[in-house]
Parts: C-alpha cells; structure tokens; sequence
C-alpha cells in the first residue's frame, strides 16, 4: 500500500510513520516504471536503466514493465491496471499514446497512487499526475529545424520521418519542425510521414519518400533509431547528397555522426528522465514532499550534436570511450 495513504489511514500514527527511518526501511516503497517499451527501442532502455539505477540509490524497489511495441497501447492500459490493483507507491509512465493512457492515469489518481510522466504528456486534468519531466519536443524540433535550414544554406526540399501516430512526443516533434521551417520561404517540407520510430518502420518511409522526391536535400527524423534507417537507405541508393539530421542522443544516433552519415543530433535526456521521476516518486512516498511541491512540468534538457562536438558528448554524457 502507498505510504502516504497508509499514514492517512493510520491517523495518529501518521506521524511517527513520517518521522521514523526504521519505518521506512522495513516497508520499502515500490515504484513501477512503464517506458513505451525497451524493444528496439534504446532510448526507452537507457531511461530505464537510469531509473533502475537511482532507485537502487535511493534504497527503493524499481519494476520495469515494458510492454511488446510502440503500438501496443492496451498492453501498456492492462499494465497499469494491474498496478493499480497491486496498489504501488508510484508509477512513472512514458505513454505510448495521449489519450489512451488518460483513463488509466485518472484512476491511478483516484486510488491516490501519484503518477509523474516521462517524455511525453497524457489528454487528463493536471490534478491526475504530480509532473511531466522531459524534453520541449517542439522547441528541440524547432532546434533542429535552424541546423537543417543552415546546412541547406536555406534552400532545399526536406522530408520529416515522424514518430508513432497518437504519440505527444510525435505531435510536438511534427510541430516543431514544421513550425521551424515555416521561416524560411525557400525551403519546402515536401513530405512528413511516420516511421513508427523504429529502424525498418523509417527504411520503408525513407523508400517511398525518396521514390516520390528524387531531388530531395535532407531527411530529418524523430528519432535516431528512424536516422539508422534513412541513412541504410540512403546508402543502399548511394545518396551522399541527402543529409541526415537525427533526434534522441543515444549511442546509434552519435555513429552516424562519426561515420560522416549523418549532420547532426538532438539529443535528450535519458538519464535526467529516468533519475527525475524516480527522485520524486521516492520523496513522495516516503512523505518528504508532495505533488504540490513540483511544478506540473520539468525539462530535462537537449542539445545539438554535431561533428565538431560528438566525441565530448559521447565521453563525457554516454560514457563512452572508444
């Protein structure tokens, strides 16, 4: 049962719960991760493995419940039923689609179990979670839409690979971009379609776009893992002169760059999403502080990767040496 609730509960003994260590460690607060899914889907793995981590940390029990794919948006509704049934301390969700998930986070709500949201947002009242902790999906795409018009020299034909359909992070990407581009009048977007953020999802987008615009300049895609399969295609076609500009930051994304089959990369935070909604979920728990105490969003930061700056990015954020 959540602590707080138990406290409630308990009456007078709420505060010795509140007050005692021991109390706390006899009873340790479980907290259940839901990303969209660690399947083909790094980015969601490493935020994950970073919640995993902090809760270790922290001294709570971390469960990851990943479901079979970016689509499979009742799996991810029975999954937080069950834990709504199991009566959790917490719950940080990555909704794989806005109002799917929105019933479910108001009956986590109303069972008073708090639910912090990561990376992207669900169509609910903002009473029925404590935050959303991740990155500004239009303002990153907006980023990206600046670099992609400077490298074209502001003139060109662009395609956008967008994410899963229904998702908020996918919308505000679309945004983004698209509202980036409007700036520049010679610069047309002549075509945005979904790559299911997968690799072969984009591999087939990248095909079809490329057989209806030839002459096209540049692809950006909504995720690094839709980039791997642009550029494979690209490749495949032995088109150098179509640039690639990715969107996450992970390891894959960072290759590309290395291997000069890719411009750039937004990157985002998968270490400051997972850490975050861990860290208020466990001072929630424990009665240290309440949804109130936070602010109903958190940005967990981005930046521009590029060649002059991918080797730092990847030593000192990835951790990676070689």
């Amino acid at each position: 049962m959540n602590l707080i609730r138990r406290s409630i509960l308990a009456g007078a003994a709420a505060s010795a719960l509140t007050i005692s260590a021991p109390a706390f460690a006899q009873d340790k607060p479980v907290i259940a991760v839901l990303p969209k899914t660690v399947i083909n889907d790094v980015f969601m793995n490493n935020v994950a493995e970073f919640a995993k981590a902090k809760g270790e940390e922290l001294g709570v029990e971390i469960e990851v419940h990943s479901v079979s794919g970016h689509g499979a948006i009742e799996e991810q509704v029975s999954t937080m039923e069950a834990l709504i049934s199991r009566d959790v301390d917490g719950i940080a969700l990555a909704a794989l689609d806005g109002k799917g998930l929105a019933p479910a986070v108001k009956r986590a709500a109303a069972a008073g179990i708090p639910v912090v949201l990561i990376d992207g947002g669900v169509e609910t009242d903002e009473a029925n979670y404590v935050t959303l902790v991740g990155t500004d999906n239009v303002r990153a795409a907006g980023l990206a839409a600046d670099y992609a018009a400077s490298l074209l020299s502001y003139e060109g034909k662009v395609a956008q690979l967008e994410g899963e359909p229904g998702s908020e992070a996918a919308a505000h990407r679309r945004q983004g971009f698209h509202e980036g581009m409007e700036k520049y009048e010679n610069i047309e977007i002549v075509s945005s379609v979904t790559g299911h953020w997968t690799t072969p999802g984009a591999v087939e987008a990248t095909e079809a776009i490329l057989s209806a615009n030839p002459d096209l300049n540049l692809i950006f895609a909504s995720s690094d893992l839709m980039a791997v399969g642009a550029a494979e295609v690209l490749r495949r076609s032995e088109r150098q002169d179509i640039i690639v500009v990715g969107f996450d930051g992970i390891p894959e994304g960072t290759d590309l760059i290395l291997a000069d089959r890719a411009a750039g990369d937004v990157s985002q935070s998968a270490k400051g999403m997972g850490e975050a909604s861990v860290e208020i979920l466990t001072a929630i728990a424990r009665g240290e502080k309440t949804a109130a105490d936070f602010p109903k969003k958190i940005d967990s930061g981005m930046q521009l990767i590029h060649k002059w700056n991918v080797e730092a990015y990847r030593r000192d954020i990835l951790g990676i040496t070689d």
